[in-house]
């Protein structure tokens, strides 16, 4: 009798513990599916509301983080605001406030490109501020505003072109493994990282980037005006705010509020893509969106 009610009591443990073991996953759920929900109510909000400022101000546009398609600087997260910013009657001037390292070729030179289009058709001035970090793709975007400005510590520069990969050929010997890749082009497999890389591909690669390093550097140098006077600024060294205002990447060292006071007479400072922001940090921080920063992408 004794062994029965051990018995039975082992039973109704495992039973509760497969009851709390349903509810929990039951309460996950639904807290999974609350989450998704009000994410989607607040990009839904995000796409159905636009910004209308009717006070005169000036719009604040944030460059902030890694450039990429999929990350939280490219085209549709930083144009859109721009075009607002310059369809606004009340907005009297753009800083583009910027705190990126780099990243997509592609996307720094789109935005690039785009905001110069916009400086052609309305006489509203565009500033850039380089706040902790305006390197490669970062800078290139800096290089679209009339002045660029930055803090004496500020990192500014880093004008190159890279692209990533690896080679574990050496090593799959060791522990004999065999790649087998079938491919319908004989250069299609050019980065596979199990192959050595062959001179031809290498230099096929360097005249690619080499092409991309040439346009960066032609549209710095239309877009300083000749400002440009030291050495190796084109080469991908990087240089502190103070040191980039004697190089030429730099006209001032200045923050965005010294910006404001001295040519937009301290007027209301907005920034358009702030709620944006919050969206896609939220976003970003609970289901893990990947950024754009493969072994293969190129990017500044």
């Amino acid at each position: 009798m004794e062994d029965n009610d051990i018995l039975k009591s082992i039973v109704d443990s495992l039973i509760k513990e497969r009851e709390s073991e349903r509810r929990y996953r039951f309460v996950r759920r639904i807290i999974i599916f609350s989450v998704f929900v009000l994410i989607f109510l607040l990009v839904a909000f995000s796409s159905s509301s636009s910004i209308s400022y009717s006070n005169d101000h000036i719009a604040i546009i944030n460059i902030n983080g890694q450039i990429s398609a999929n990350g939280p600087v490219n085209t549709e997260s930083i144009i859109p605001h721009v075009r607002e910013a310059i369809n606004n009657s009340a907005c009297l001037g753009i800083i583009l406030k910027i705190n990126s390292p780099g990243g997509s070729a592609t996307q720094s030179k789109v935005i690039f490109d785009e905001i110069n289009k916009f400086k052609k058709v309305n006489d509203k001035k565009i500033y850039a501020v380089i706040e902790d970090v305006g390197a490669s793709g970062g800078y290139y975007i800096a290089a679209s505003g009339e002045m660029i400005f930055a803090n004496s510590s500020s990192i500014v520069g880093s004008i190159g072109v890279r692209l990533d990969s690896f080679n574990v050929s050496s090593l799959m010997e060791k522990i004999g493994i065999e790649s087998q890749i079938i491919s319908s082009g004989e250069d299609k497999t050019i980065l596979d990282p199990f192959n050595k890389l062959s001179e031809k591909h290498k230099s096929h690669l360097e005249t690619l980037l080499d092409s991309i390093h040439n346009q960066f550097i032609s549209d710095i140098k239309i877009s300083r005006e000749n400002k440009i006077n030291g050495k190796d600024v084109f080469t991908g060294l990087f240089w502190t705010g103070a040191e980039a205002v004697k190089n030429g990447l730099i006209d001032e060292i200045a923050s965005i509020y010294d910006v404001n006071e001295k040519y937009f007479n301290s007027a209301e400072l907005i920034t358009y893509n702030k709620k944006d922001s919050f969206i896609r940090d939220l976003m970003n921080s609970m289901i893990k969106i990947p950024l754009e920063n493969s072994a293969h992408g190129i990017r500044y």
